[in-house]
């Protein structure tokens, strides 16, 4: 009896792991930056800022809302709060130190200090 409830206590604890990230079958962080900028515009009203209308926008254009403690490559950081509404994050952060730089990342353009971690400091 114990072991179980440990079993389901261990299972709760790790399914709340993780980032939550947008993907799409096919779909690059191109396609993910004009989506969700379409839909964090859609999501500001003049009196507030609804989280549930860019999620159900971001549905509506086929991207799928996913938790996870190692993203992949189709994988995009969004809004998660109301703040973050107003300084969208990078899509390719929080992505842990394990990503290599690559010449070609989006991420690792533009000024300096907005740069992830893993992009080079020329």
């Amino acid at each position: 009896m114990k072991r179980g409830l440990l079993v389901l206590a261990l299972g709760l604890l790790l399914t709340g792991c993780g980032k939550h990230y947008w993907e799409a079958p096919g779909h690059g962080v191109a396609e993910f930056e004009t989506d969700s900028g379409r839909c964090i515009q859609e999501a500001k009203s003049k009196y507030e800022v609804s989280e549930r209308i860019y999620r159900a926008c971001m549905r509506a254009g086929g991207w799928a809302r996913v938790q996870s403690t190692a993203p992949s490559t189709s994988q995009f950081r969004g809004p998660e709060d109301e703040e973050e509404f107003f300084s969208p994050p990078n899509p390719l952060s929080e992505r842990g130190l394990s990503v290599p730089a690559r010449a070609d990342d989006p991420a690792c353009v533009g000024a300096m200090a907005s740069r992830p971690s893993h992009c080079p400091r020329r």
